[in-house]
């Protein structure tokens, strides 16, 4: 049975990643966006880390198959949508501009199985959290949290070797969301059942208190202070979440929409990189443009998965793929 609660939690990640696009579109084509840039700024707190805590929550049982199981119920998946949605991205962003990368797309293409340089960095680094997860499963939790809360904070204060390229830093820095949520499920999971009125309000005072409170840790303790930072966010985000859940008609959307994330996340970037540029600057304020263009870089990919979602191979795997693959999920060990 889904967990409603974290489809809540999904589904809102999800619409402040599209936001955090649709904002950087709109800076690079002149926009105005004053505090909106600001808030984007702060929610890189939020909206990742929500996303891989949750993904880690719904990897929790996967990690704990054996590797042929783990690739059958998600590794396959993740590494044909990758690999599909690079190629679909190539050819998209030949003839559509995407000028938040300096990299050409077709190398992006051919980089991208050992260099992720792009918006699906995001598949690449769950294959690599799966992988991760499922070599440590037998370690007691607190050996992989620990490292990876130590990689964390290094990420956070940039001393993790990138070569260059900050999606590394990414990678590293999310992992230990990734664990916290596919070590420690029976804890969120608590947090989201005791979840109430109380509680809710402190969850809303608490996310942009220490959101404010961050800009006042000395920069020598900016890493821990980040990572920190994320970590009470979360777990207040979560408390939102269950108590948003327990309203139907207030939870259906976020639900939908967490449901269906790999839909949005692949399709979104570049559906707003052919749409913002034809807006005319100012034609209303930023926040109207902002929430506007969120609503069609989440809306639009629904549309076009409920399309193409029965057929198979586009937001999901080739039907007789699906089919071969269903005998090998084998039951957790």
């Amino acid at each position: 049975m889904r967990l409603a609660w974290a489809d809540v939690a999904r589904g809102g990640a999800m619409i402040l990643v599209v936001l955090a696009h649709a904002l950087q579109l709109m800076d690079v084509y002149g926009w105005h966006n004053a505090w909106l840039d600001t808030l984007n700024l702060y929610l890189t707190a939020v909206r990742m880390p929500l996303f891989f805590l949750v993904a880690g929550i719904f990897g929790a049982n996967a990690i704990r198959r054996t590797w042929r199981g783990l690739f059958a119920s998600r590794l396959a998946l993740l590494l044909y949508m990758y690999f599909l949605w690079m190629l679909i991205r190539a050819v998209w962003f030949t003839v559509i501009p995407w000028p938040l990368s300096d990299v050409h797309p077709w190398i992006a293409l051919a980089l991208s199985p050992a260099w992720p340089t792009n918006g699906l960095w995001f598949l690449f680094a769950l294959i690599v959290y799966l992988v991760v997860g499922k070599l440590t499963v037998r370690w007691p939790a607190w050996i992989p949290l620990v490292a990876a809360g130590i990689l964390a904070v290094a990420a956070a204060m940039d001393v993790v070797p990138t070569a260059g390229n900050t999606v590394w830093r990414s990678v590293a820095m999310y992992l230990f969301f990734f664990l916290l949520g596919a070590r420690l499920p029976d804890v969120w999971r608590a947090v989201a059942a005791r979840a109430n009125i109380p509680l809710l309000v402190v969850a809303i005072v608490v996310v942009p208190a220490a959101m404010a409170g961050f800009s006042f840790i000395p920069g020598i303790g900016r890493g821990v202070g980040r990572i920190g930072l994320s970590v009470v966010c979360v777990a207040a985000c979560l408390v939102i979440a269950a108590m948003i859940a327990k309203v139907g008609w207030l939870a259906a959307p976020f639900r939908y929409i967490g449901q269906r994330t790999i839909a949005v996340y692949v399709a979104h970037a570049m559906l707003l990189a052919a749409v913002v540029p034809l807006i005319p600057v100012g034609i209303v304020p930023p926040v109207v443009a902002a929430v506007v263009f969120t609503a069609f870089g989440v809306g639009v990919p629904l549309v076009l998965y409920r399309w193409l979602g029965p057929v198979g191979g586009v937001f999901n795997l080739p039907r007789p793929w699906a089919r071969a693959l269903e005998s090998r999920r084998e039951p957790v060990s």
